[in-house]
């Protein structure tokens, strides 16, 4: 019986050693280190006093857009190809070290950065909003009706992939 628990502890133990490594080694790894809960979010009268993450309406992502801020989409590089908002870049944020090295380069915080996703039933904008935040952008913002508030609005879709904004997919 001893022998047993030895050997299982051995398996457990190798088995902890193994998907540790993986993680520290992967593109897409997850930093046991990082806190994305501590990200200020912020309300509509705190603009331009705090440093946060901020949401916006329909309205004024169509303001910010006009005003020149940029937009990205949080969605998988199929859910991007199907349809997104015009100019928009790609960073699916399950996969985000995949491309976080052709992408961080395209993007600027004193233009404003606007993130979303599919709809309200999506957290993936806030969550690439809260790790760019970490990784040093400002001036964020998320767009949580996303592109089903977008296109029940009657406004602009385009499909494919060409402007994913990080050149070919890899």
């Amino acid at each position: 019986m001893r022998t047993s628990i030895i050997q299982a502890f051995a398996v457990a133990l190798l088995g902890c050693v193994i998907a540790f490594t993986h993680n520290a080694v992967s593109v897409n790894g997850i930093n046991p280190f990082r806190r994305i809960g501590d990200v200020p979010v912020l309300g509509v009268e705190e603009w331009g006093t705090e440093d946060g993450l901020h949401f916006l309406t329909l309205e004024e992502v169509r303001s910010s857009l006009a005003s020149g801020a940029m937009l990205i989409d949080s969605r998988t590089e199929d859910e991007y190809a199907e349809g997104h908002i015009p100019d928009a870049i790609n960073l699916d944020y399950f996969e985000m070290g995949k491309y976080l090295d052709r992408v961080l380069p395209a993007i600027s915080s004193d233009r404003g950065i606007i993130i979303y996703c599919t709809g309200l039933d999506c957290d993936d904008s806030e969550m690439l909003a809260r790790e760019l935040y970490l990784l040093g952008f400002r001036n964020l913002f998320c767009f949580r009706g996303g592109l089903e508030e977008w296109e029940n609005s009657g406004l602009p879709v385009e499909t494919g992939s060409e402007s994913a904004g990080y050149g070919e997919s890899g």
